[in-house]
């Protein structure tokens, strides 16, 4: 399994991106209120950011303040001077007058108040309650929808606070005032229809922009909204149609979404002091400016604190209840109420899908390092906050945005994760690599450090193995290509394995020869003798492999094989250098150039195994045997060679070879050394003879 993501790393990257997408789909279904309320808050953040303070004169609030309570009195208010405030409005020339306030229990006056607002258009508040334990029934409700029925989606009502049956002889219309309070105690939302006893109900903002389309004098049997939902035709269609909307004849162009628990979402677009707000005092004294009055709405409400209508909204924690029905109702006069379309799901499918693009194409793409994508990630996060609060503020959509945040995060952290476990694993591999084709202490090193174009070297006292096979070139000329390769592998796995078991370190490997070398990259005390234990160990594991796997002869084409060994010790440098976009490793020295000649020699001299001057010092006397001095090919001086003492039990049994090497000496008939030389038994020691200068 492990190698499978190893080697396909964009299959693990999918299958990252897959499993943080259910992680985050199964901790918004775990936990829906976190994310929402997480939503919520950052929301009324954009509402504060957005808003704005520009003036609204379409609508006039006349405050019930703390002067106008020192003035007329504490609240309530005799019905007399409520009556006196509405011929106050009608006088000035209001369109219509919308009273964020409830009057459930008859009163005196309420005769007087009647007659006034039967000359004007008013809209008067009523309140459900929503809350089956909570179930009050006061006064008479009135204002249902023309209409019958209820739509589906609309809240029950459990009780309510109506109005008393001669205020409602007045024809005012009835819109009500019911709050949709959240969990943080802010209210965002108001029920656009509250279903009661079989008939539906619209806030007070929806009542009120209907009774001011209405011709004065016209009478109706009640608001004239009508619902649809998702599978109607309207609102545009589309991806971007709401659960529900609301629309009416009086209002043509006009669409009001609802969501699926049939609230409108208040937009909170205008700061509180955007508002133009006149005492009621200053009303009822005549001191207000007509002009100021004339063709607006009237919201009539109270900012009092000791009236107790206080609620928290995203401008403030607390406000005046008249805030919502204000904002609201701007909001249909402007035709612009935020909704989260019936298929958000889909929108937020297409934008997690666009992160894990963004993502896998930083990746490909390596425009980043894979250790900042958790910075992307962020970055992403924050672009979807930006997205969605561009989108509400200038496209009236409010689009959930959290779940594609935090995939954003998330996924970031675990694909760094999975990029780095890749990289290790690729480096893992590399290391491998180099370690096969350089010394494995050489590729731990350019694991650890960065590349470089300096020459980087060390002298160090080293024994040299040279060790090659002899008539090679002839056998791969005349042996398929496939059986040449196996051989060349199978002698470079015995020349690793024998070398590293003597603490040695393959070096170089070029066709068939290897170079080895001991004490270059840790100390090894004895590397003369384990150089040469080595050198022996290789030829008696390689006997088997040269053997010929036919009967040969001297005037075969191909001839035995045999292994041919050098080695000799002295100081060397080791390292690497050149450019650092290819550099190249290599042990210099004169034990390398020696140890190479040596190993040449052994064919002239017919020996297995020849050993420098230097090696030879420094093993046991009785060990070795002198062979005289010799100028090898390409240096300038004289060279004692050597031999071990037991070099006749490594020669190869075949008969071509040993015919005369297992004479007890050497320096009698130059015949019995023939067999080692390349032309066959019977030429003589023709290098050994012409060269040797130990007689002269």
């Amino acid at each position: 399994m492990y190698t499978f993501w190893r080697d396909h790393p964009w299959r693990l990257r999918s299958a990252v991106l897959l499993v943080v997408a259910l992680l985050v789909g199964g901790l918004q279904a775990i936990a829906p209120q976190a994310f929402d309320a997480l939503e919520q808050t950052i929301g009324d953040w954009t509402w504060r950011i957005g808003s704005t303070a520009r003036p609204e004169r379409r609508m006039v609030v006349v405050d019930i303040d703390e002067a106008s309570l020192k003035q007329v009195g504490p609240w309530p208010w005799s019905r007399g001077t409520l009556a006196k405030l509405s011929e106050k409005l009608q006088q000035a020339g209001v369109v219509v007058q919308v009273y964020d306030i409830n009057f459930p229990d008859p009163r005196e006056g309420d005769g007087a108040l009647a007659e006034a607002w039967k000359a004007a258009p008013v809209v008067a508040g009523q309140i459900f309650s929503l809350d089956p334990a909570v179930t009050p029934r006061v006064g008479t409700v009135a204002g249902a929808l023309a209409a019958g029925g209820c739509p589906p989606f609309a809240p029950r009502s459990h009780g309510f606070y109506g109005h008393p049956a001669e205020l409602l002889q007045s024809g005012a219309t009835i819109g009500h005032i019911t709050p949709r309070t959240e969990r943080d105690g802010v209210v965002r939302k108001v029920p656009a229809l509250i279903c009661h006893e079989g008939r539906a109900y619209p806030s007070l903002a929806l009542a009120a922009l209907w009774r001011a389309t209405q011709a004065e004098g016209a009478t109706s049997a009640g608001p004239d909204w009508v619902w649809s939902d998702a599978q109607a035709t309207g609102f545009g269609g589309g991806p971007l149609a709401p659960f529900a909307w609301l629309t009416s004849p009086s209002l043509p162009g006009l669409a009001v979404p609802v969501d699926e628990h049939g609230d409108l979402r208040v937009p909170y677009r205008l700061e509180r002091r955007a508002f133009v707000s006149v005492s009621a005092h200053d009303v009822l004294n005549g001191t207000v400016d007509p002009a100021l009055l004339k063709d607006t709405i009237a919201l009539v409400g109270a900012t009092a604190f000791g009236i107790g209508d206080t609620i928290a909204t995203p401008h403030a924690t607390v406000a005046a209840g008249l805030e919502v029905h204000a904002q609201a109702l701007i909001g249909l006069l402007d035709h612009r109420l935020p909704y989260t379309p019936a298929r958000a799901g889909w929108i937020h499918g297409l934008a997690v899908i666009t992160i894990a693009g963004l993502l896998l194409l930083v990746l490909r793409r390596r425009a980043i390092p894979a250790k900042r994508l958790p910075i992307a990630g962020a970055l992403l996060a924050v672009a979807c906050y930006g997205a969605s609060a561009t989108l509400l503020l200038q496209a009236d959509l409010w689009l959930p945005w959290t779940n594609a945040a935090l995939f954003a995060l998330l996924a970031s952290v675990a694909l760094a994760t999975a990029e780095h476990a890749l990289t290790r694993a690729q480096r893992e591999r590399l290391s491998a690599h180099l370690g096969a084709y350089l010394p494995a202490p050489v590729a731990r090193r350019l694991m650890a450090t960065d590349p470089s174009g300096r020459v980087q070297v060390d002298q160090r006292e080293v024994s040299v193995l040279v060790a090659d096979i002899r008539n090679f070139s002839s056998f791969a000329a005349h042996r398929p290509a496939e059986e040449t390769a196996a051989m060349l592998h199978a002698f470079c796995c015995i020349a690793v394995d024998v070398v590293e078991q003597h603490g040695g370190v393959v070096e170089n490997v070029v066709g068939d020869s290897v170079l080895a070398v001991w004490n270059a990259y840790s100390d090894c005390a004895d590397h003369p003798q384990q150089a040469l234990l080595a050198a022996q160990e290789l030829l008696r594991a390689t006997r088997t492999l040269l053997a010929p796997t036919q009967p040969t002869h001297e005037d075969s084409p191909v001839q035995p094989l045999a292994l041919g060994v050098g080695i000799e010790s002295g100081r060397a440098l080791v390292g690497s250098f050149g450019p650092a976009r290819r550099r190249a490793h290599a042990a210099l020295g004169e034990p390398v150039s020696v140890a190479s000649r040596l190993q040449q020699m052994t064919l002239d001299l017919s020996m297995p195994i020849l050993m420098g001057p230097q090696l030879a010092a420094q093993l046991p006397q009785d060990s070795t045997e002198s062979l005289g001095d010799y100028l090898l090919e390409g240096l300038s001086r004289q060279y004692t060679l050597h031999a071990p003492k037991a070099w006749a039990e490594l020669v190869p049994t075949e008969p071509l070879w040993v015919k005369s090497a297992t004479a007890d000496a050497h320096g009698g008939d130059s015949g019995k050394w023939s067999g080692w030389a390349d032309s066959g038994a019977s030429a003589p020691m023709r290098v050994h003879a012409a060269i040797q200068l130990r007689d002269a």
